[in-house]
């Protein structure tokens, strides 16, 4: 049987693959990459069609991305042999996975949240490894589990050191046409030496 996030996200990557597809990469990345050290390896959690992670294998970083839906993974994995980037993919619950220690120069998490990988986190970057977080803060809705409360991300990695923490009102994109306002929690943080 399969995981039941899975069926909703491969759904939603099926009959929504252009809308996906054309996504830009992420701005608290592409705003920050003086960050990042040369040549690392780059996860990118609940990546999706991972425009950040093709943006950053273009330009030199290896990239791999998890995620639950095999559907994301594949049209991903289509863009990226076509352009030869150095991506590997893997389908994964990421609810609560287990990371090898000290691999990572840098995660992405990018409107995933489950708390319980914060701790995976800490563990799977490497000494001075970098974190770039960005999902919603609460508002009314069916599962609060969903969202973070205001300052809840910054205080989880508050013994880092943070570049950006900002928590903010922002146009999101609706996959159906318009865009709804949004408030969002954003976060790049450095693992202590």
């Amino acid at each position: 049987m399969q995981h039941p996030d899975a069926l909703r996200w491969d759904s939603r990557y099926s009959d929504e693959a252009d809308w996906y597809s054309l996504r830009s990469p992420r701005h608290l990345v592409t705003s920050h990459l003086n960050l990042l050290p040369p040549n690392g390896l780059v996860l990118d959690m609940a990546g999706g069609t991972t425009s950040t992670g093709r943006y950053l294998a273009a330009h030199g970083w290896r990239v791999m991305v998890l995620d639950v839906s095999l559907v994301a993974l594949q049209l991903a994995r289509k863009k990226s042999n076509k352009e030869s980037l150095p991506i590997s993919f893997a389908v994964l619950d990421l609810m609560n996975p287990w990371l090898p220690a000290s691999h990572f120069d840098v995660i992405l998490n990018f409107y995933f949240l489950s708390r319980p990988l914060w701790d995976t986190y800490r563990k799977a970057l490497k000494p001075g490894g970098l974190l770039f977080f960005e999902t919603y803060l609460s508002e009314p809705g069916p599962d609060p589990t969903h969202y973070l409360n205001t300052q809840e991300l910054r205080l989880a990695f508050n013994d880092w050191q943070i570049f950006h923490y900002l928590e903010v009102e922002r146009l999101a994109p609706s996959r159906k046409g318009g865009q709804r306002t949004r408030w969002s929690a954003q976060l790049v943080a450095r693992k202590p030496e």
